[in-house]
């Protein structure tokens, strides 16, 4: 499985503003079809699952005068099935903060849970859907590096499609697929007074998709061109993920980020990497990296915790 878990902090001149995104991630099966972990957006499946570490490193250049600030997250996830269907997950991470000439800021993310059923499954088509509701529980994290001291709710449309029933006229196509997520993020209080004066907190449209080639599907299910076996295990891959305010936004605007990369898919575990690329003027002008190590509980664990409660 695998989700975003959005924890905003950056300088933007003197202010907070930097998006970091703390992953997602997923073992889907649909048909032939295996839909990796995305690491931006969350997955169409629910599974066993464990991230740890996911590694973002994010510099945003200074304005107005002000220093280059570069930001470290270091998160985690742990997806547990309760059924074969549904599931929930918990998500946290730590952040550094660290500007020119000030002194390094540290703390934790707010936590955020995810509650996430999968209602359909079409394999002679390879698609997935599941829909969830995500929670940040705000004021459990530090608002130094940006956590929020209210929190928000997001109900969640996930899916995914593989090409594998394309003609084999076009064969080589077949082993792409896509993936997209739809969420609504409902702030618990759209408007607070804090230390800092007066906040308004819109709610949000988060949008997302992937693009991804599956090396692994080119060997077996379309033909083996005798590559070598590391590059079987592949998956190269293009994520894009955009906030937008759904309401007044007094004065925040689309923020998002294209981040191309690839993954590497072992027996039991995901190994991936990307670069996280400024796609509107507001998400910054500095590209970042995205690193995250990934356990598919469910092989690893298969007859103890690697199996439904249910």
């Amino acid at each position: 499985m695998s989700r975003p878990i959005r924890a905003a902090a950056a300088f933007l001149g003197t202010g907070l503003a930097l998006s970091l995104f703390h992953p997602a991630h997923a073992h889907g099966i649909a048909g032939d079809r295996i839909f990796p972990a995305t690491l931006t957006i969350d997955d169409p499946a629910v599974g066993d699952e464990l991230t740890v570490p996911t590694f973002i490193y994010q510099p945003q250049s200074g304005s107005g005068g002000s220093p280059e600030t570069n930001t470290y997250n270091y998160g985690f996830e742990w997806d547990k099935t309760i059924t074969e269907h549904f599931g929930f997950a918990i998500n946290d991470g730590f952040s550094a903060i660290g500007q020119h000439g000030a002194n390094t800021l540290y703390g934790w993310n707010d936590l955020v849970t995810t509650l996430k059923d999968q209602f359909f499954e079409n394999d002679e088509h390879e698609i997935l859907m599941s829909v969830g509701v995500q929670r940040e529980w705000g004021g459990t994290g530090a608002l130094r590096v940006g956590s929020d001291s209210t929190g928000w709710t997001q109900p969640t449309l996930y899916a995914g499609k593989g090409l594998g029933d394309l003609p084999e006229s076009v064969n080589l196509l077949r082993p792409l697929a896509i993936t997209a997520e739809l969420g609504y993020q409902l702030s618990d209080v759209p408007t607070a007074t804090g230390p800092g004066g007066l906040s308004h907190n819109p709610n949000v449209w988060n949008i997302g998709g992937s693009v991804q080639y599956s090396m692994q599907y080119l060997n077996a299910q379309v033909k083996d061109y005798g590559l070598p076996e590391f590059v079987n295990h592949l998956i190269p891959l293009v994520e894009l993920s955009y906030s937008t305010p759904a309401s007044t936004g007094y004065g925040q605007t689309t923020t998002g980020t294209i981040a191309p990369g690839v993954l590497y898919e072992g027996a039991y575990y995901q190994i991936g990497a990307e670069a996280l690329i400024p796609a509107t003027k507001a998400s910054g002008t500095r590209t970042g990296l995205l690193v995250q190590l990934h356990f598919y509980l469910d092989d690893v664990f298969p007859t103890t915790i690697g199996k439904p409660v249910f």
